[in-house]
C-alpha cells in the first residue's frame, strides 16, 4: 500500500456497487466480469476486508463498502474540484458536463439553450440525457450528472435544488375535443369518461398520477401504456384519447395548432414542479456553471408564467 490504493480498482469497485451487479460494472466499463472480479478481490485484500457478498446474480455491499463507497466520493469530489480549479484558467474553452432531464424537456432545453451553449463553445463536451425522475436524481447524487432538470424531482438529501418552478400536469387533448370546446376546467372524473393514454408504472409521472387518483378517490383505466411523452403525445395526435403531461411538452404542437393543454381542477396536478438540481457540495467547473445559469434563465424556469 506505500503506492496508495489502486485508482483503478477502486472504480471497478464503485461502478459495482453502483450498478448492483458484476456485469453491470463490466458493461459500463467496458471489460469482462471476470477482471471486474479479480480487481475486487484485490482490492478486498489490500484493505484486508470483504466488501461484497453475493446474493444471486447481484451482489451486497458489506458495512465496510459504505467506508470505502465515502472514499471514492471524496476522492471524485477532490479531482472535480482541481478541475474546477484549473477551468478557472482556462474558462469555457473546454470540459465536460453531463446533464439529465425528464423527457418534455428536450425540445425547450435544445431551442435556444443547450443548443445555443454548445454552438459559443465548442471545446466543451456536452452529455444530454433523458431519465425518469427518480434516475434522473440518482445520477445527480452518483456523479453520473452535473445538472439534473426533473419534473416530479424526488426530495433526496444529496441533492441541491438551484430553482423550483411550478408546472402543473395537464391534460393534453386535440383542439376540438369535448374537454377542450368546454369552458370550464376539466375534473379527473371529466377525464375518466375518455379513452387515456398513461406513462408505465414507477415513472415519476404516472406516481404523480397515482397521487391524484387517490386524492379524489377515482381511478383512471388507460387504454394505451408507453414509457415515452413523445409516443403519448402522438397517441393524443391520432386522436385516439388523452394523456397527461405539463405544457412545456407540447409547446410545439400547441404553436401548431395541433394539441392544446387544458389546466384541470386538482391541486396536485397544480402543485407539479420541475426542480433544477445539482449535487450538494459538489464543486461545478467554470463550464457547468455557465451551464447551469444558462438553463435556470431559460423559459423553463423564468419565461411566462405556466
Amino acid at each position: 500500500m506505500d503506492g496508495g490504493l489502486s485508482a483503478r480498482r477502486l472504480q471497478y469497485f464503485f461502478e459495482a456497487v453502483t450498478t448492483g451487479s458484476v456485469r453491470g460494472a463490466a458493461e459500463r466499463l467496458g471489460v469482462e466480469p471476470s477482471i471486474v472480479s479479480r480487481q475486487i478481490q484485490l482490492l478486498e485484500t489490500e484493505l484486508g476486508v470483504a466488501l461484497l457478498e453475493r446474493k444471486g446474480r447481484g451482489i451486497v455491499p458489506t458495512d465496510m463498502a459504505a467506508i470505502v463507497m465515502d472514499h471514492c466520493r471524496d476522492r471524485q469530489a477532490s479531482e472535480q474540484a482541481l478541475r474546477a480549479r484549473l477551468d478557472e484558467v482556462n474558462g469555457l474553452q473546454r470540459g465536460d458536463i453531463q446533464i439529465v432531464t425528464s423527457e418534455g424537456f428536450v425540445d425547450i432545453l435544445m431551442s435556444g439553450v443547450v443548443d445555443e451553449f454548445c454552438r459559443q463553445h465548442p471545446g466543451v463536451r456536452v452529455s444530454l440525457k433523458v431519465a425518469g425522475a427518480s434516475d434522473a436524481v440518482r445520477a445527480v447524487v452518483h456523479d453520473d450528472a452535473h445538472i439534473g432538470v426533473v419534473f416530479g424531482a424526488p426530495a433526496d438529501p444529496g441533492i441541491r435544488v438551484v430553482h423550483t418552478r411550478n408546472h402543473p400536469l395537464c391534460v393534453i387533448a386535440w383542439p376540438d375535443h369535448p374537454l377542450a370546446r368546454q369552458r370550464k376546467r376539466p375534473t379527473l372524473k371529466d377525464v375518466a369518461s375518455h379513452p387515456i393514454a398513461l406513462m408505465g408504472p414507477g415513472f415519476g409521472l404516472r406516481q404523480l398520477i397515482e397521487m391524484a387518483e387517490l386524492s379524489e378517490n377515482i381511478v383512471l383505466s388507460p387504454s394505451f401504456i408507453a414509457n415515452s411523452i413523445v409516443t403519448l403525445k402522438r397517441y393524443v395526435e391520432s386522436r385516439l384519447g388523452l394523456t397527461f403531461t405539463s405544457a412545456n411538452s407540447v409547446v410545439k404542437e400547441v404553436a401548431r395548432g395541433e394539441l392544446v393543454a387544458l389546466r384541470t381542477t386538482n391541486p396536485i396536478f397544480e402543485a407539479a414542479q420541475t426542480r433544477l438540481i445539482v449535487r450538494a457540495n459538489r464543486p461545478l467547473t467554470s463550464a457547468a456553471r455557465g451551464m447551469l445559469g444558462r438553463i435556470q434563465a431559460s423559459p423553463l424556469f423564468h419565461g411566462a408564467k405556466p
